[in-house]
């Protein structure tokens, strides 16, 4: 039987992920307005597509239990890399707050790997 704290973690969980997912899903929506905007950065806007199959498929796996922990490690760095190489204009007061959204979540996803009972989706 499933205590309440127990689908508390699920659904948790599930708002966690569910921001990569939608972006990731929003991205292929709006593919070339997306490979635009990173382009803007001087960067190559191929990488778009790194980007969306992270937002994509990390989030099944956690809320799957696949190589749960490789996901989360994979979606931190993903946090991290995002904030410093889209949102470090830290002068920019939006900027400032995508940098320390992304740090924050950054910090769930560190948080839902050290939780004693991650395994949440499988009995």
């Amino acid at each position: 039987m499933m205590t309440r704290a127990h689908i508390i973690n699920k659904i948790f969980t599930l708002m966690l992920v569910s921001v990569f997912f939608t972006n990731g899903i929003t991205k292929l929506l709006n593919l070339e307005q997306t490979i635009n905007w990173i382009e803007s950065f001087n960067l190559y806007g191929e990488i778009v597509y790194l980007g969306v199959l992270v937002e994509l498929i990390m989030p099944v796996m956690i809320l799957l239990n696949i190589y749960k922990k490789i996901a989360i490690y994979t979606m931190i760095v993903f946090c991290f890399m995002t904030a410093f190489m889209f949102h470090s204009d830290l002068s920019n007061q939006m900027h400032l707050t995508q940098f320390l959204k992304n740090i924050g979540l950054a910090a769930g996803f560190y948080f839902l790997d050290k939780s004693e009972q991650h395994n949440y989706f499988r009995n």
